[in-house]
């Protein structure tokens, strides 16, 4: 890249911090239930996984298995999940989500899409493929 390889940097952390910072502000305003974004995508891991450990939980989210304990249990305690012992080996728990934790995920996805709808709506099919071909490629 050379010499222009400073400019794009700055203007990749620049448009990357702000859309994001717009996406979170938008979406945050929106959750229900006393959601976090961060509880919110742990409900989507634990749906996308199906009963999990903690720890599988904490490594995909990069973060200590203490904090995780803390998130889970309150996603338990609003009734999003619960813990139970595997049935082959009742020493490791699993979480998995609830009924109440499904039906939240689907309304909160449903904002989602409305908020999303809104930023795809300002381009054009091709733009919209292509920007989310190289996101894919850059995050790969």
């Amino acid at each position: 890249m050379g010499a222009d390889s400073q400019g794009y940097v700055d203007r990749f952390h620049s448009a990357m911090e702000s859309f994001k910072r717009k996406i979170v502000q938008e979406f945050s305003g929106r959750l229900q239930y006393g959601l976090t974004m961060p509880q919110f995508f742990m409900l989507h891991m634990i749906r996308d996984k199906g009963p999990c450990k903690a720890t599988a939980l904490a490594e995909q989210m990069e973060v200590k298995p203490s904090a995780i304990t803390v998130m889970i249990d309150r996603l338990v305690n609003h009734g999003f999940v619960e813990r139970s012992h595997d049935e082959r080996d009742r020493r490791i728990v699993l979480i998995r989500l609830t009924e109440q934790g499904k039906q939240a995920l689907v309304q909160m996805n449903q904002i989602r899409a409305e908020i999303a709808s809104r930023y795809f709506d300002k381009i054009d099919k091709d733009e919209a493929e292509q920007f989310l071909n190289i996101l894919e490629k850059l995050a790969k």
